[in-house]
């Protein structure tokens, strides 16, 4: 597995946004340099499950995962299913960050917590965002299922990142794409 991410500027990505939500194209653009860097192929063709999870139709073998924000833009790709998430840390109104941290979290903070939650949520498609139950205790983070590995990250100026899988553990560190490698 590997993750890229990279920051959002003004610039115009290469590829174009899959949906209206702002940062799509940017997501689009860096699994397009994702999918080259690891795999050495053109970005194929995608599809989305029942559940509306993108997937390769030609290449099930391939997984991978986008996420954007604001300001950055969040790529996982992997040989095995996996989730990956990116938000950016900005103030909570304190009935929002009681609602995130309900359960016993331990020592994660609220978008820590939030990024994993839906990582998990785009690996498995199961869960209640505000409850799946993730934890850290004296620094080891404790996954909703036994053998689930996952990751949090602070990688990203101003951005909480996680990444889940059932069958790959997450790498320790992002791979920084610069965005003039991603624009037209």
């Amino acid at each position: 597995m590997e993750l890229f991410w990279t920051q959002i500027t003004d610039a115009q990505p290469a590829r174009p946004a899959r949906t209206k939500a702002h940062g799509s194209a940017w997501g689009v653009s860096l699994l397009a340099y994702a999918v080259r860097a690891v795999w050495g192929i053109d970005l194929p063709e995608t599809a989305e499950l029942p559940g509306g999870k993108p997937y390769f139709p030609a290449c099930p073998q391939l997984h991978f995962s986008v996420s954007h924000t604001r300001t950055a833009a969040l790529v996982a790709v992997s040989a095995a299913p996996v989730g990956a998430d990116v938000e950016q840390v900005r103030p909570l109104h304190p009935a929002m960050a009681r609602r995130l941290a309900q359960a016993d979290c331990g020592d994660l903070q609220p978008f820590e917590l939030w990024t994993l939650r839906e990582s998990w949520f785009k690996l498995t498609g199961a869960g209640d965002l505000r409850a799946i139950p993730f934890r850290r205790a004296a620094g080891v983070l404790v996954p909703p299922e036994a053998g689930a590995l996952c990751r949090v990250y602070d990688d990203i100026p101003g951005c909480a990142a996680a990444a889940c899988s059932l069958a790959e553990q997450p790498p320790e560190r992002l791979r920084f794409v610069s965005p003039r490698e991603i624009c037209t």
